[in-house]
């Protein structure tokens, strides 16, 4: 396998697929080369967003207003705000792996507020963390007021715990469901979170006046245990580590788990104290991660599409909202997981009506075709808002594809660059059809197919 053919497999899934601008630097780096660069993080920085931030104090302040809309405003557009920089940031930095794994942590510790601040600092904490250590991401996160949130541990108390937060702990975000736990562990941890929250700056407190100090049993240990305890003796188990490298590896590698491979990265994963980059090394750095049954084995998720087509396709859009909503009616809106297990994967992101707008949303960028569409009708993942029906004309469509900043691209072997396993077949089948029309035709028709959606 050439080194481009590698490397068109290794940005996939390290990061969001070929960006227009790097053709030649995928065709003349080694693998090697251009994962160091794929996984660099020294240049973080905070997204920058387009709704100036407002301090906790003046959002403490709006909140208590009577008045509602001010702040209502002010969460939807600084969410919208955050949403799209990030969005930017997935398709623009070459240092794509952050932003990959900070998705992958998005999904994992999933949380759905409305509080625009919560979801900023949350989001930072994923991008902060992506490639650093795990132990040190479970405590920043059971610590964010967006989490104390989400899962009501602002109201754990002595006096009546509430066991949200310490069961989603465990079956969710460390161990797996029923994998070591009872549920009289549970219950015994969540007396250990008694008194985690956040004050009406989101800052974290350990309100010790609402702790339970009473003596716990906690997988199998008895002590005077606090929270801290009970997340350092879950990270004590390998059970843990194996939990996350078995998640990671279905998100970066294959559905299909080798459980050969799989236990060889555990077990370093732990040895290394639940180094994230440790693991990631041992993914992208081995010879089996380029066999032929991990290339074009994973669906790509909606965001995953989205951003894809965006990397390789050079665009303006008038109206940005247009492309979060394709996200959106395909089942993926950043800031808004379904439910504290996060988005589904796999096959799960494929349905009939799913697939076809998959399929026709290119044609629909190059404004080839119209969409109009009603988002489905969901509560739970909208929260009760009003979803609009989405639509776009081709004759205003706000979406200017500018093929002459992409013209390498049309003289490359557009099959061989769009599609991560090639097939003959279909090359002969869309180039007949695609005989009497232009490259640009030719480019759209390869990205209107199922093959398309594999990576």
């Amino acid at each position: 396998m050439s080194n481009f053919l590698k490397n068109k497999h290794l940005v996939s899934r390290a990061g969001f697929g070929i960006h227009h601008n790097d053709i030649e630097k995928y065709k003349n780096l080694t693998p090697k080369k251009l994962y160091q660069i794929l996984k660099n993080t020294s240049d973080y920085q905070p997204l920058k967003t387009d709704v100036p931030a407002i301090t906790p104090e003046q959002y403490q302040e709006m909140s208590k207003a009577t008045d509602r809309k001010p702040v209502n405003q002010f969460n939807k557009n600084y969410n919208i705000s955050v949403r799209k920089s990030w969005h930017s940031q997935m398709i623009n930095t070459p240092y794509q792996l952050r932003e990959k794994m900070a998705l992958f942590w998005h999904g994992h510790f999933a949380t759905r507020i409305q509080q625009s601040l919560f979801n900023k600092e949350i989001i930072e904490i994923f991008r902060k963390n992506a490639l650093g250590n795990f132990r040190d991401l479970v405590f920043e996160v059971s610590k964010s007021a967006a989490m104390l949130n989400f899962l009501n541990n602002q109201q754990n108390k002595k006096a009546k715990p509430n066991e949200n937060f310490a069961r989603e702990l465990m079956e969710l975000f460390t161990l797996g469901r029923g994998n070591l736990y009872t549920e009289k562990d549970i219950k015994e941890s969540a007396r250990a979170f008694t008194g985690w929250s956040y004050n009406g700056l989101g800052e974290f407190t350990d309100n010790k006046k609402q702790h339970d100090s009473g003596e716990k049993v906690f997988l199998g240990k008895t002590g005077n245990f606090d929270g801290t305890d009970i997340i350092n003796m879950i990270l004590e188990k390998p059970e843990c580590a194996h939990f996350i490298t078995e998640k990671i590896y279905k998100f970066l590698v294959n559905e299909n788990s080798d459980e050969k491979i799989l236990k060889s990265l555990s077990e370093k994963f732990y040895k290394s104290n639940y180094d994230i980059t440790t693991l990631m090394d041992e993914i992208f750095l081995s010879d089996w991660f380029y066999s032929e049954k991990n290339i074009g084995a994973k669906i790509k998720s909606p965001v995953e599409l989205i951003v894809g087509i965006r990397r390789i396709m050079l665009m303006d859009l008038q109206n940005r909202d247009t492309i979060y909503n394709f996200e959106k009616l395909l089942g993926q809106e950043l800031l808004q997981p379904p439910n504290v297990a996060g988005w589904p994967s796999g096959t799960l992101w494929i349905d009939s009506s799913t697939l076809l707008l998959r399929m026709k949303i290119p044609a629909v960028m190059a404004g080839y075709k119209t969409l109009d569409i009603e988002p489905k009708s969901n509560d739970d993942v909208n929260m009760g808002k009003d979803e609009k029906k989405v639509v776009v004309n081709k004759k205003q469509n706000p979406i200017t594809i500018h093929w002459e900043g992409i013209s390498n691209i049309l003289n490359e072997d557009i099959f061989s660059l769009l599609l991560a396993k090639p097939n003959e077949n279909l090359q002969k089948m869309i180039t007949d059809f695609n005989s009497d029309k232009t490259k640009k035709h030719l480019m759209i028709s390869i990205m209107s197919t199922p093959e398309y959606q594999l990576c």
